[in-house]
C-alpha cells in the first residue's frame, strides 16, 4: 500500500509528524503560533509577530532587546528596514536559509549587521563578489545609497562608472536617485562617450517627469537636473551633435549653447560654471576649434599634389584669373562625419565655376567624391566626379578641387554645389556669412534641403567656390 498516512493525535493536527526542526521553525514563523515578540516596519509601520526563544537564540542584539533590564516594552518598531526584507531576515533566522538577490542583498546587508547575524552577512558578500555586474549595479546602488552601505557602495561606483553602455541602457539606470546620478555624471572614468552620457541623461529626465507626473519639458529637465547639466562635458561633443541633438533637447540655454561654442573657438570665453576638462577615461572624439583663419596664396597648376602654403590643389587645372570666395570666417577642428554636404548660392553676376575647397580630417586620408552641380530646378548641370576616389589633406590645408571643365553659371540664378564625401571625419567651418563680395562678385549663400550633414550657411563642409568671372 502506497502513500503516506497523515498522523494524528487524537484530535489535535500533529503537522510536526515526519518534519525537520528548520521545517518546523519555518511553519511556526509563517503561522505566528504561539508568537510572543511584535515588530512594527518601515514608514508605514507594518505589523511583523516572531518568537522571542528564536531570535534571543540567533543574535545577542535580539538578546538584549527582549531580556534583562533593558528589554524594550510592548511593540517594538523598527522604521528603516521595510517589511519584505525583515521578512526575509526571519526566514534565516529560523532556518539558516535566505532568497538572496539584486532587490533583497543591500537591505539583508544592513539588517544582518545591524543585529549581529554574520553568517548571513557573509552569505550577501559572496553573493555580491559573484554577482554584481552591469545589469544590475544600478538597482545595488541605489539600494546600497539608501541604507548607507559605503563599502558596498563604493564597489558599485567602480562598475557603474567603468561599465559603459550595458550600465547606463540598464533599467535601473533611469531609476537612479539624484545623488546617485551626480556621482555617476561627476567621475573622471566613465568608458563612454559623453554624447553617450548627454543621451543616458535625457533618458532619466524624461523617466523622472514621468514618476512626478510632469510634461517632459525643457524646463523640467533643467529643474530636475540642477547642477548635475555642469557636469556634462558638451566641449568633449563633435560640433554636429551639439547643433543637432543638445541645441533641440533644451537641456542648454541659448546663452550657454552660444558660449560653449564660442569657447571652443576663443579660449578666453568663461563658460562657468560647465566643467572643460576631458575624461580621462573617454576616448578623445571631438578637438578644440582652431582659430586660425585660412587663406590661399598661390594656385597650384596641373595634376599635382605638391604644398603651397595652406591650400592643396588635389585635381585639375585653374585658369590664373581665378578667384576663391570663402563663406566662413574661422576653421574649427570640430569633427563632422562624412556625408552629403551642400550649399546653394546666387552670383550676382555671370561666372565660370571651375571647382570648389573642401576641409579635411585629422590626418590625410582618401576620400570617395561625388560632386554636382545643380540649377533652381534640381537639374543635374555637371558631375565633375562620380564614386572618384582622391586624396585629401589634413584639416590646416584647405583643398582645391578642381574640375575637368568649368561650369557656365548666369547672374542672379540660383544653385545648388552637392558633395558626397566618404571617408573619415573633417573638421568643418564656423561662422558663415550670407553674402560675400570677391571680385565685384557678390555671391549669397542659402541652406541645401540636399544636405544630410550639418553643412549650411552658418557651418560646415564646402568653404569655398573657386571662380572666374565671366567675360
Amino acid at each position: 500500500m502506497s502513500g503516506t498516512k497523515k498522523t494524528t493525535s487524537g484530535l489535535v493536527d500533529d503537522w510536526q509528524a515526519r518534519k525537520t526542526v528548520t521545517e518546523c521553525n519555518l511553519r511556526m514563523l509563517e503561522t505566528e503560533d504561539c508568537s510572543d515578540a511584535t515588530f512594527r516596519l518601515g514608514p508605514q509601520k507594518q505589523v511583523v509577530r516572531a518568537h522571542s526563544y528564536v531570535l534571543v537564540s540567533r543574535s545577542c542584539v535580539f538578546k538584549a532587546m527582549l531580556c534583562g533590564p533593558l528589554a524594550e516594552k510592548g511593540e517594538i518598531t523598527i522604521p528603516d528596514i521595510e517589511l519584505d526584507i525583515f521578512k526575509e531576515f526571519l526566514r534565516y533566522v529560523y532556518t539558516d536559509e535566505a532568497t538572496i538577490n539584486a532587490e533583497t542583498v543591500t537591505g539583508l546587508m544592513y539588517t544582518s549587521r545591524k543585529y549581529s547575524l554574520d553568517g548571513l552577512y557573509d552569505l550577501c558578500v559572496a553573493f555580491m563578489d559573484e554577482s554584481l555586474s552591469e545589469d544590475n549595479v544600478c538597482q545595488i546602488l541605489e539600494e546600497c545609497h539608501g541604507y548607507g552601505e559605503l563599502d558596498l557602495e563604493q564597489k558599485a561606483l567602480e562598475i557603474l562608472t567603468e561599465g559603459g553602455e550595458r550600465v547606463t541602457k540598464s533599467p535601473g539606470f533611469v531609476g537612479l536617485c539624484s545623488d546617485c546620478l551626480g556621482k555617476f555624471l561627476k567621475s573622471e572614468t566613465l568608458n563612454l562617450k559623453e554624447e553617450d552620457i548627454f543621451e543616458a541623461v535625457l533618458s532619466w529626465t524624461k523617466e523622472r517627469c514621468r514618476t512626478e507626473g510632469v510634461c517632459d519639458t525643457p524646463e523640467n529637465g533643467r529643474r530636475l537636473l540642477d547642477d548635475m547639466r555642469y557636469e556634462i562635458r558638451f566641449t568633449s561633443m563633435p560640433l554636429e551633435y551639439l547643433v543637432k541633438v543638445v541645441g533641440p533637447s533644451g537641456l542648454l540655454t541659448v546663452d550657454e549653447k552660444m558660449r560653449i561654442i564660442d569657447r571652443a573657438v576663443d579660449t578666453t570665453v568663461d563658460i562657468s560654471p560647465f566643467r572643460q576638462s576631458r575624461r580621462n577615461a573617454t576616448q578623445t572624439f571631438a578637438g578644440n576649434l582652431n582659430t586660425q583663419t585660412v587663406t590661399r596664396t598661390q594656385n597650384t597648376p596641373g595634376f599635382t599634389f605638391g604644398t603651397t602654403s595652406n591650400t592643396q590643389t588635389v585635381t585639375g587645372n585653374l585658369n590664373a584669373s581665378c578667384k576663391i570666395v570663402n563663406r566662413f570666417s574661422l576653421l574649427s577642428s570640430w569633427e563632422l562625419p562624412a556625408g552629403q554636404n551642400a550649399i546653394s548660392f546666387t552670383p550676382s553676376e555671370s561666372i565660370l565655376l571651375y571647382g570648389c575647397q573642401l576641409y579635411g580630417g585629422h590626418d590625410a586620408a582618401e576620400y570617395a567624391l561625388t560632386i554636382r552641380v545643380y540649377d533652381a530646378n534640381k537639374v543635374v548641370l555637371c558631375e565633375p566626379f562620380q564614386d572618384t576616389v582622391l586624396y585629401i589633406q589634413k584639416k590646416r590645408q584647405l583643398n582645391d578641387v578642381v574640375f575637368e571643365k568649368c561650369v557656365s553659371l548666369t547672374a542672379g540664378a540660383t544653385y545648388t554645389l552637392y558633395v558626397d564625401m566618404e571617408g573619415p571625419a573633417t573638421c568643418c567651418g564656423l561662422y558663415g556669412m550670407d553674402t560675400v563680395t570677391v571680385g565685384g562678385v557678390q555671391f549669397t549663400f542659402t541652406d541645401s534641403p540636399m544636405s544630410t550633414t550639418i553643412t549650411s550657411t552658418g557651418l560646415g563642409q564646402i568653404p569655398g567656390l573657386i571662380f572666374c568671372p565671366r567675360s
